[in-house]
């Protein structure tokens, strides 16, 4: 990526807490790692389509929607597969946003940059259970203790709109910096884990839904509050990719340590 950030759109980070940049991704980037998403879901659902003729806009949306509602443990499967597989990092290093980030951060040695859950979404129609509501990053990823040294990279692979659900931000909210939040546990299966903020921390302040094409990205300041929205359509998925960036150099990184876990998935194709 050939984009510098000029001193004005870092002055808009620093103050706001996140900063949208228009057009800066190769969208050639994007449309290989959605053939690869189209690619896992095809997998699971292959015995369901055999006798349909799905083109890849209806498996990113149709089939994926109808896999979600006959059997939610292989939605799972499918969002498991993509996040630990060899094209959605390649996507990561392909897109070239450590420049922009070192920018942000005033890391000026990149062997300092440091990265912690390359992720990826997919939000269906209806579904509340997975969404992450009002909350601050640095809640989740405890690598650096200030949001200063640390960011989120948000990536839309389809066009975001408020009506499917695309995030919501609470500009300059970060500057309370890191607040308490409320633990919430998975009570339920295929329910997303939440650290989520209450509703005094982030009621004051304006809330700006994020509306992006395909070559947009936002970076996330991770103290501050957002949310993502609920999918209101009734046959579009949102496809969302994120990861996150720190400075290894702080005196008081904390590296995380994953434990494998390999949970039995029932698979649709059976």
């Amino acid at each position: 990526m050939k984009y510098k950030l000029s001193q004005e759109e870092k002055k808009k980070y620093y103050d706001e807490g996140y900063l949208l940049l228009r057009n800066v991704i190769n969208p050639q980037h994007i449309n290989e790692l959605m053939e690869f998403v189209a690619h896992v879901i095809e997998l699971e659902g292959r015995n369901y389509i055999k006798d349909n003729h799905y083109d890849q806009h209806e498996i990113l949306n149709k089939l994926l929607i109808e896999i979600k509602r006959l059997n939610p443990s292989s939605s799972s499967w499918i969002y498991q597969t993509i996040l630990s597989s060899y094209k959605l990092k390649k996507f990561f290093i392909d897109i070239d946003i450590v420049p922009l980030v070192c920018d942000l951060l005033n890391i000026k040695n990149i062997n300092n940059v440091g990265v912690v859950s390359p992720a990826f979404r997919f939000d269906i129609p209806g579904d509340s259970k997975n969404i992450r509501t009002w909350h601050q990053d640095g809640n989740y990823f405890l690598e650096n203790k200030k949001g200063d040294s640390h960011l989120v990279v948000w990536i839309p692979t389809n066009k975001a709109t408020k009506e499917n659900g695309s995030v919501i931000m609470a500009p300059k909210s970060h500057r309370n910096g890191k607040l308490e939040s409320i633990h919430e546990k998975s009570s339920e299966e295929f329910k997303s884990e939440q650290y989520t903020a209450p509703k005094s921390q982030y009621d004051n302040y304006d809330q700006v839904y994020v509306e992006a094409e395909v070559g947009d990205l936002a970076f996330i300041h991770m103290d501050l509050l957002h949310s993502s929205g609920i999918n209101k359509t009734e046959d579009e998925v949102r496809y969302t990719a994120q990861i996150r960036m720190n400075t290894i150099n702080d005196d008081e990184y904390r590296p995380v340590m994953l434990t494998p876990h390999y949970p039995e998935y029932k698979r649709f194709l059976k």
